[in-house]
């Protein structure tokens, strides 16, 4: 399974006091995780974010166009964190986030361990 970057242009909405909103960011973060949010679907399972750690490096403004890669970083037994990365059209890094998630068993709603097919996709060492 391939997951292409999620590109976006800064709208007029996004920007107030003249660059980005840090809670927009988390909004296009989101979005660009929708894919995922699929792939755990044919997977069996759902999830949700337990913790979400956010750097910002540097404003976007209105115009600009961002690039939000997203990837494994880490997968515990049934929590497992995506790495995701925002840069703007000059291939300047915007923000890094990492987000935990726990994986729930769409059935039950109980915690199941992370499936293989997820581990599998962690970055070799």
């Amino acid at each position: 399974m391939t997951f292409s970057d999620f590109e976006i242009t800064v709208q007029e909405e996004a920007v107030i006091g003249g660059h980005v909103n840090n809670v927009k960011y988390l909004e296009f973060l989101e979005d660009a995780r929708q894919t995922w949010y699929e792939y755990f679907n044919r997977l069996g399972f759902v999830s949700f974010v337990a913790h979400l750690r956010v750097d910002y490096k540097k404003e976007a403004f209105l115009g600009d166009r961002l690039r939000i890669s997203t990837i494994v970083h880490q997968v515990g037994n049934t929590s497992f964190v995506l790495k995701q990365m925002i840069k703007n059209q000059h291939d300047e890094a915007v923000l890094e986030a990492e987000v935990t998630f726990v994986s729930i068993c769409r059935e039950t709603g109980q915690k199941i361990r992370v499936p293989d097919a997820l581990r599998n996709l962690l970055p070799a060492t």
